[in-house]
């Protein structure tokens, strides 16, 4: 009996995030997002490749001068520019609009293929660079 009474308290204990009288303050974490590469064309493309060093990065993304506002599609994937592996495929939009497309993956080197039809594009990689201790 004292058996289970000790794994419930223990379990119940882990489960509400018991310290032993200590109480630890969270660091605020910021992060920066610092310029990579940027590209803009219409139609088909692969880019160049480009280093990401760190586990977090993004696409800023815009597309315009579609003949209607639902013409046109894009899509982009992001391969592994060492092994060519088609790692996501991080948007897949119709017509114009802008947004930004997270990416988690190993620091790597990378490329990216567009699928553009009817529309003008452009798009910027940025790296995100955490800032510890930093108030947001």
């Amino acid at each position: 009996m004292r058996r289970i009474f000790f794994v419930l308290v223990l379990s119940g204990c882990l489960a509400a995030g018991c310290r032993a009288g200590r109480h630890e303050k969270s660091q605020d974490v910021a992060v920066e997002w610092h310029h990579v590469a940027s590209w803009s064309g219409r139609g088909n493309a692969q880019l160049e490749t480009f280093p990401i060093g760190g586990w977090s990065w993004r696409i800023k993304w815009e597309t315009k001068n579609a003949a209607d506002p639902q013409s046109g599609s894009f899509r982009v994937s992001v391969h592994s520019a060492d092994s060519g592996r088609h790692i996501a495929e991080i948007i897949d939009v119709r017509g114009a609009g802008r947004d930004v497309a997270y990416i988690t993956e190993l620091p790597h080197r990378y490329y990216l293929v567009v699928r553009s039809n009817d529309l003008d594009w452009s798009m910027e990689a940025e790296e995100g660079i955490v800032k510890e201790g930093v108030v947001k």
